[in-house]
């Protein structure tokens, strides 16, 4: 289970950025995580909830905000959330010519610290 992985470099994360801003405590974290990504929200949190014991991080609340694919389609040039798990065609257009510009990340959005 590679989540574990993921929350030991978020705390790590996050204890710099605390430290840089000279915070006690962090009391949030805010995370985007995209359906592709890779990161089951389910796990993660149970994995930080075992891993925030005894570091900055124990008090805080993880918050995690679900992203669904969106493609782009260099056909018709438009973009469009994808329905399914067909990420290689466009879902308005039917073309192979799409890059995913949404739902891959997992990103930190925002630390509440004192």
């Amino acid at each position: 289970m590679h989540e574990f992985s993921v929350v030991s470099s978020l705390l790590e994360n996050c204890e710099r950025i605390a430290k840089e801003n000279q915070a006690s405590k962090v009391l949030a974290i805010h995370l985007e995580i995209g359906e592709r990504s890779g990161v089951n929200p389910d796990l993660l949190k149970k994995a930080f909830l075992d891993f925030k014991v005894g570091s900055i991080c124990e008090d805080a609340e993880l918050f995690i905000v679900f992203v669904k694919v969106n493609l782009f389609c260099e056909d018709c040039k438009q973009s469009s959330e994808v329905v399914g798990i067909n990420y290689t065609q466009c879902p308005l257009c039917g073309s192979p010519s799409v890059k995913m510009i949404k739902g891959n990340e997992m990103l930190l959005l925002r630390l509440e610290m004192e």
